[in-house]
């Protein structure tokens, strides 16, 4: 068959290397000059960078749970390229001014400057990825702590996640967890990523981020280009043909005494799969939009992934690599210090720093310049730092439109499926995972799936 692949990321690279592994024609589309998506990496400013390794525009590792992606990793011979660490995650709490511990509440409206600098401790980097951690983690009494821990230790045993979508993650939490852990842990966690979504939230979603989340993290030798890279290159030598630098705007349907034909770029082809988000992928086929297979699919909100990543002369964070923000009077959900995960002799002797967010469309964050977000969040990227004087050399600030899904309850009946009801066209994106985040394993392993289906003789 002659298969085309609109996206070139890793969910249609991987149904793109599995297809033509097969025998099939494949063609794959990408808008952008390279490929791989948010998986894709840039090696800073040319001039004044000096990185050996290409860095990922939204922040990228790797649980060593997340089998495949590491077993194709080994098809293609590059496991060996696997580092495997355990760094330091931790959470930051709330203090008050006597140095108590300050509850989340949804109504704060408290800014920086209402409280102390971190030199003057007014804010606290706690660790809670080992029983031992938990024990020691403020703000909670010991029974919150082992309801808590009973919490965490049924999300990794129980496999049932179909039996948690028609609850909220706030119901189940609360009543597992305790109030106490719901506000003090969860909540502000949820408030940062969802918003106003935060109390709609399905349980099933946050048992996943439990679930399948290790201590000890993956990152691959030479960024996950390596990995971009390789599958291109194996695509290539597979009889497949990638084009970037193309933005496909349209689908045409050809009429066929066979099967239905479609024209894309002035090429033919049997049957296309769409990676694109939802969103956009209705914009390709207007026939798409008057079916029943969207109905549902239409209904699901979507957050922007934006990172504003920085290069310094010294590290913001001190030893920590991931920090969640559950101070929710800042206005950033997380900050990634990669190079206290990979070494920054790979980044020009630079430590590189992301700070990540989710938004809902019309945030005003989305239409601001780096030089305008950097302005708004320095004050409180200085509370975190252990020195206020580290230089910056570069910034770099990115978008991914649609990239977050908001889990509501009963996701799965609403996320689209593979087949769209449009004979030979077929969806992947990152829509349709659950209950899982979205991430580079499941983009993989949808990937897989879609090349399954395609290939299949019922088609």
């Amino acid at each position: 068959m002659d298969i085309a692949i609109i996206g070139g990321g890793i969910t249609g690279l991987t149904a793109a290397y599995t297809l033509t592994k097969q025998g099939h024609h494949v063609t794959v589309f990408e808008k952008e000059d390279h490929l791989g998506g948010l998986a894709g990496g840039f090696k800073g400013n040319p001039t004044t960078s000096g990185w050996e390794w290409t860095l990922e525009q939204s922040y990228h590792h790797l649980f060593t749970s997340d089998h495949s992606i590491i077993r194709l990793m080994k098809k293609l011979g590059i496991d060996d390229k696997l580092i495997i660490k355990r760094p330091i995650t931790a959470n930051l709490l709330p203090y008050d001014k006597a140095g108590a511990m300050r509850i989340f509440s949804k109504n704060d409206k408290r800014t920086a400057g209402s409280r102390k600098n971190t030199h003057g401790a007014s804010s606290y980097f706690a660790q809670l990825d080992s029983p031992l951690h938990l024990l020691r983690f403020p703000g909670l009494s010991i029974i919150d702590k082992l309801r808590t821990g009973a919490l965490v230790a049924f999300c990794k045993l129980y496999p049932f996640w179909q039996t948690l979508e028609g609850v909220t993650a706030k119901d189940f939490f609360t009543n597992v967890g305790g109030s106490s852990g719901w506000r003090m842990i969860w909540e502000p966690l949820m408030t940062g990523k969802f918003g106003h979504f935060d109390d709609t939230i399905a349980a099933s979603w946050l048992w996943a981020r439990i679930h399948k989340r290790t201590s000890s993290l993956c990152y691959i030798e030479g960024g996950f280009s390596t990995l971009v890279d390789t599958l291109e290159k194996t695509i290539k030598q597979q009889g497949g043909t990638i084009v970037t630098g193309v933005s496909i705007d349209t689908i045409k349907q050809l009429p066929n005494n066979k099967n239905s034909q479609f024209l894309i770029h002035n090429s033919k082809f049997d049957a296309i799969l769409i990676t694109t988000p939802t969103t956009i992928a209705t914009t390709l086929l207007p026939r798409l939009l008057t079916t029943d297979y969207l109905l549902q699919a239409s209904k699901i909100p979507h957050l922007h992934a934006q990172t504003l990543i920085l290069e310094t002369e010294k590290p913001i964070l001190d030893n920590t690599y991931w920090l969640s923000i559950t101070d929710r009077t800042f206005p950033f959900l997380a900050v990634v210090a990669h190079t206290n995960f990979i070494d920054k002799k790979h980044y020009g002797g630079h430590d590189i720093t992301y700070v990540g967010n989710y938004l809902p469309d019309g945030h005003p964050y989305l239409s601001m310049t780096k030089e305008q977000l950097l302005k708004k969040f320095m004050p409180y990227i200085l509370r975190l730092s252990p020195d206020s004087k580290f230089l910056i050399h570069n910034s770099y600030l990115y978008t991914a439109p649609y990239a977050q899904p908001v889990h509501q309850l009963h996701y799965s009946r609403r996320a689209p499926k593979l087949h769209t009801g449009i004979p030979g066209i077929y969806l992947a994106n990152m829509d349709s995972i659950y209950p899982w985040d979205r991430g580079t394993n499941y983009a993989v392993e949808l990937g897989q799936k879609a090349a399954r289906e395609m290939s299949s003789p019922a088609l």
